[in-house]
């Protein structure tokens, strides 16, 4: 998961090349404060349900995989939230920096990236649920 936090990190950075100093200022302490706070919840976490000292399938079956849960799926929400907030604001300055016939297209981007971010979102969701809850039959 540190691994995936990075990676958001970065792409969330990269996103925000372009704007202004004080934007960045503002976003890049949001992503990385919530990026900090994350990794170490979850290691907290894992140092006191034991993860490091039991083996893989005995710290699931004790149910700690569920706290840890707890942890991860707001975690994950937020992480979405910002990246479509990101990508929304990147999509929008280049709507108001191109000419009259091709605003619209730059529209229609961010409507179909809107799109697929809502039908897309609950599938993952359902896939870093079902690592951390034992729901499935």
């Amino acid at each position: 998961m540190e691994i995936v936090t990075i990676l958001f990190v970065g792409v969330s950075l990269l996103l925000l090349i372009g704007t202004t100093k004080k934007f960045k200022m503002y976003a890049g302490g949001i992503v990385i404060g919530s990026a900090l706070i994350f990794i170490i919840g979850e290691i907290i976490i894992k140092i006191q349900t034991g993860f490091y000292s039991l083996e893989k399938q005995e710290w699931f079956n004790g149910g700690y995989a569920e706290d840890m849960g707890k942890w991860v799926i707001p975690f994950f929400i937020l992480g979405v939230a910002i990246i479509m907030i990101l990508v929304n604001i990147r999509m929008i300055r280049q709507y108001l920096n191109k000419k009259d016939r091709t605003r619209w297209v730059w529209i229609a981007f961010v409507v179909v990236i809107d799109v697929f971010a809502v039908s897309i979102v609950p599938v993952l969701l359902f896939f870093v649920a079902f690592m951390f809850y034992p729901f499935a039959p």
